[in-house]
Parts: structure tokens; C-alpha cells; sequence
């Protein structure tokens, strides 16, 4: 690789120590004829880099016609997966800083796609006499983020100071002054904090999510991680009486970051993984994997593509379940009944559609939308016909529907789209959690809906605040399920609610004692609790039982 051209990356000196050629490009927000990019440059380059700007949305065309490989560093991939990946099937290969969403990025058609982590900076280390601040947190609190609002009102019993929209030499600065660097994550990602304080010999105080995130600053020596806000109390307090202790492993980091995470090192990846890839698929796969992540980057409100240009791409690629569940939503948001009608058509005669949850449920939602409860009924029975099912329930009103589709999605794996904001009012659901948000705003109080939308719920990573709301009105509404209020405590724990935690696990503890059903609790919460901390906390021994109450009973839960 001689000559690289890079778009809208700050690789440039990196890849320049490298030995390489560096031909940067920054154009503007939208979509982008690739060919026509680098038909500017003075010579065509080895491969093409394009990464991820969080400030400037860029989408390249064409690429099959680009005359080198093409790849795409995705830097928030667990906020915009949804649309990343139908556009990583139109390049050569992808990277992204989550090591769990790796493969998901190759799945379906998609390129190889490795793990390159974020990165930190070369700093000297600052002395630790000018250390005056013990814990800080950089990063935006808002009320849009319920979890690190608990998260920074939790930890100022422990002193921690708060930054906002600090960034570049201001941020570095600021981490030299700080101890220890309390880190919460959006969704269980790995995030650029952890970098940002341990290229300043800050300690990093992470999460121990997702699986992987422990390989990049060795636990107990280059960082300390934490499952729940009873972990993350126990290193803080660790932290206040071994004061020494903390500075070495802060200049441990602040080593691990010269020898592992330095841009240079990301470069070389990067590197490695254009030299070994193949040049940009062409045809109407690639075509259709692009239409697809131009239609939901304008399903979400990122980028504006006129409707007449999502049209004719949609139009132009392959009839798949989910090019068609993409005509149909913009027919349905055009509230062109007739275009619907035919698209609703052209699904029911074909049974590779009739019979795939995206097209079938997009059918049926879309002609309830529009009031055409017959073309809904026809789109359920052709699916459950499809699926060579004798019996099925009847469906009746918009909320069985949205239930018996957020069945199918799920079974299809189309079960959330994390970074999606979606609004029920206006969009159609497309996954499973989509379709129980819409049927929940059907009917609030639904207790059936509420219990299914936080089981999907719960295997997404940063929903705790949405899971303690449906579990808090669950728990209400059946007050002897000693299950519920131990969700409920764990939930807590895992949203930085620490006495909210114990005191919903002292009601399960209490409730299941009465109902006689002791041993089915300590053996949930030890499986929860594999350090016994939360158990010490509760006064429990390791087996889980509570040793004898004063008092009498457990006073009961109140709205």
C-alpha cells in the first residue's frame, strides 16, 4: 500500500510514519460519487479509508467502480448499526471499534469487518502533585440519558466532578489534573473515555462490558472494571485508601496506551486489513445495500435524500423482503394508497415474500395504517400459510397484530435497531421492540406487552432505564412475584441505583421467604451475584439466606 486516500480521517501522519502516500479528502455532507472523488486526486491511490465522522455524515457511491479496495472504520457502530450494516455490503471491507458487532457486520452478505478499538494520544506524564481532583467524568449528562444521570448523581458521594464539551488540548489538560476516571457507557460499548484518560495517566474506572473490553488495559493493573454500582463503590472506596496504588496503575495505563493504543497502531490495522481486501462488489446487490442504508439514514432523520432519488434506487434493486418492507414504508409515509396495493400485491404472489416476517409484517402494519383490514388479514394468513401452519390465532385489532410480529421478527432475528429513534406515530415497526413500543402506546397499562418488551429489553445493553419503568409497574401490579422485584433490584443495581437495588432485593428476599420458595431466590441471586457483594450488602451469608429479622414483615411496596 503506497497511496492512501483518506476520508474525513485524522490518520494522516500516522499512515505517513508508516511509509505511505497520504491523499486526504473531506467533502461534504451527503451522498458522494466515489470515482468521481478520486478522479481529482493526482494519482489513483492502493485503497481508499473511510471512517466514521461524528460530526460530518458522508456516503459513498459508486465504489464498485473505484480502482483500489474500500474501507470503512466505523467508529459508533452500536449507535448506528442499523444502517452501517447495509452500507459496509457496498465496500471491500470494515472495521469498528465493538468487538461484538464485528461479525454482526459481516453477516448477510456482508465484508469481513475486524476489531479496531479507538485509540489515545502520546502524552508526558503529568506529576502527580498536580493531581488535585480524585474522580472526574467527562461526557454530555442530559435528561435525554437517564442512566448517566444516576450514574453522576451516585458518585457525588464519592467527589466526582463533572466536564461537559471539553475536548482537544482543553480535555487533556483537565484528565492531567484528575486521579481516576469513573467511565459509563451508552449501550456496553467500548468508548473513546477510556483512552482519553489513560493517554493522561488518569485511571480508568470501566465497565466490564462488552466481552473483550478487559484485553485492551489489563484488569487490576492498567484499569479496574465493574459490573454494578455495588463493584463500582468497592473500587472507588479501594481507590480512597490506597492512594499510591491508584497513581501506579494510572502510569500503567498511560504505558499501555504507548505500547498498544497509539494512532499508529490503529494505521497498521487499518492497513493490514485494505491490503488483504478485495476490490468493491458491484451490481444490484451492492446497489440494493446501499439504497437500504440511504433509506434508513432518511427514515431516522440523518440525512435528507429527496424521495424521488430513494425511490428510483429502491425501485432499481432486487425485490428482497427488506427492499420491500422499505417501498411499502414509504408508501405508507407518501399515503399513496395505490402504490401500497401494489406492493401489497406483489408480496402475496411471490412466497419468498409472503412467507419472510420483514415483507409479511410490513404488509399487514402498513394496511392497518391505512385502514385496509382485509389486506391486512391477507398478508397474516399468507405468512402463517408460508410457514406450513395449520393453526393460528385470529387476529383482530392493530395491538394482536404488532404481538404476533414482534413473535415473528424476533424468531427472523430482527429484534431491535439500537440508535434507531423510532416514533410509533410515524414510523412502522421493523423489529420486534419496535412493534411492542407501538402497541404499548396503544394501551399504557397493558401488563402482557409491558412483561414481553422488557425480556427484549433485557438483552440490550444501556436500557436499565426503560427496564426499571416496565418492571417498577409490573412489580405493582403483582406484588407476591419475588421474581419481578429481583429483576427490578438488579436493574437497579446495573443503572447506578444502589439503595432503589437493595431495597427491591430485600422485598424479593422477604416475598419468596413467605411463599416458601427461599431456595429459588439464593439460587437466582448467586447466580447474579457470583462475588457475593451484593449478597454481604444485603446481610446475607453466600447460600442467600437472610440471617433473623427483629421485626416483623417486610413493609409492603407503594406506588
Amino acid at each position: 500500500m503506497r497511496t492512501v486516500c483518506l476520508i474525513h480521517s485524522h490518520l494522516g501522519p500516522a499512515l505517513s510514519r508508516l511509509g505511505c502516500r497520504v491523499l486526504s479528502l473531506t467533502p461534504p455532507d451527503g451522498v458522494v460519487s466515489l470515482p468521481q472523488l478520486l478522479a481529482a486526486l493526482p494519482e489513483p491511490p492502493d485503497c481508499v479509508i473511510h471512517q466514521e465522522n461524528l460530526g460530518r455524515l458522508v456516503v459513498l457511491d459508486d465504489c464498485g467502480d473505484a480502482p483500489c479496495p474500500v474501507l470503512y472504520w466505523s467508529l459508533d457502530t452500536h449507535l448506528n448499526h442499523f444502517w452501517q450494516r447495509h452500507y459496509v455490503r457496498a465496500l471491500s471491507a470494515a472495521a469498528t471499534t465493538q468487538p461484538h458487532l464485528a461479525a454482526t457486520l459481516s453477516q448477510n452478505g456482508g465484508p469481513h469487518c475486524a476489531w479496531v478499538p479507538w485509540h489515545g494520544q502520546p502524552r508526558p506524564l503529568a506529576p502527580q502533585a498536580q493531581r488535585t481532583i480524585p474522580l472526574a467524568f467527562v461526557g454530555r449528562v442530559s435528561a435525554q440519558r437517564q442512566r448517566r444521570q444516576w450514574f453522576v448523581e451516585h458518585l457525588t458521594r464519592f467527589g466526582l466532578q463533572v466536564r461537559q464539551d471539553v475536548s482537544g488540548a482543553e480535555l487533556a489538560a483537565f484528565y492531567d489534573t484528575v486521579r481516576a476516571a469513573p467511565n459509563e457507557c451508552i449501550a456496553g460499548e467500548v468508548n473513546l473515555r477510556l483512552f482519553e484518560a489513560a493517554s493522561s495517566a488518569c485511571l480508568p474506572v470501566s465497565e466490564r462490558a462488552p466481552a473483550g473490553v478487559e484485553t485492551l488495559f489489563a484488569p487490576d493493573r492498567e484499569a479496574l472494571y465493574y459490573d454494578d454500582v455495588a463493584e463500582l463503590d468497592d473500587r472507588l472506596r479501594f481507590l480512597e485508601a490506597h492512594p499510591d496504588l491508584a497513581a501506579t496503575m494510572g502510569r500503567a495505563a498511560h504505558a499501555a496506551v504507548a505500547a498498544r493504543h497509539l494512532p499508529d497502531h490503529r494505521a497498521k490495522a487499518l492497513l493490514d486489513l485494505a491490503r488483504d481486501a478485495p476490490p468493491p462488489p458491484k451490481g444490484p446487490d451492492a446497489d440494493a445495500a446501499l439504497a437500504l442504508a440511504l433509506y434508513h439514514l432518511n427514515r431516522c432523520g440523518q440525512l435528507a435524500t429527496p424521495r424521488i432519488e430513494l425511490w428510483r434506487r429502491l425501485a432499481a434493486a432486487p425485490g428482497t423482503p427488506e427492499i420491500m418492507a422499505a417501498r411499502i414504508q414509504l408508501a405508507l409515509a407518501d399515503n399513496n394508497r395505490d402504490m401500497a396495493q401494489a406492493l401489497f400485491a406483489a408480496c402475496l404472489s411471490h412466497p419468498a415474500l409472503a412467507g419472510d416476517a420483514r415483507s409479511a409484517a410490513a404488509c399487514a402494519l402498513a394496511a392497518l395504517r391505512l385502514g385496509q383490514g382485509e389486506a391486512a388479514k391477507r398478508a397474516y394468513v399468507a405468512f402463517v400459510a408460508a410457514a406450513g401452519r395449520r393453526e393460528a390465532p385470529r387476529l383482530h385489532a392493530p395491538r394482536d397484530y404488532l404481538l404476533f410480529f414482534a413473535n415473528a421478527l424476533e424468531a427472523a432475528g430482527c429484534t431491535s435497531a439500537p440508535g434507531m429513534l423510532f416514533d410509533h406515530a410515524v414510523h412502522l415497526p421493523e423489529t420486534a421492540v419496535q412493534c411492542l413500543v407501538a402497541a404499548k402506546a396503544l394501551d399504557q397499562g397493558d401488563l402482557e406487552i409491558e412483561r414481553r418488551l422488557e425480556t427484549l429489553l433485557r438483552r440490550q445493553p444501556g436500557s436499565e432505564a426503560e427496564r426499571i419503568g416496565l418492571l417498577s409497574d409490573l412489580s405493582l401490579h403483582r406484588p407476591d412475584d419475588w421474581a419481578l422485584s429481583l429483576e427490578l433490584g438488579l436493574a437497579n443495581l446495573k443503572g447506578f441505583r444502589l439503595e432503589a437495588g437493595l431495597e427491591e432485593l430485600r422485598l424479593a428476599a422477604a416475598t419468596a421467604a413467605r411463599t416458601g420458595q427461599d431456595a429459588r431466590f439464593a439460587r437466582r441471586l448467586s447466580l447474579a451475584d457470583p462475588s457475593g457483594r451484593v449478597r454481604r450488602l444485603l446481610g446475607m451469608g453466600r447460600e442467600g439466606k437472610r440471617p433473623p429479622a427483629a421485626g416483623g414483615d417486610h413493609p409492603p411496596r407503594t406506588p
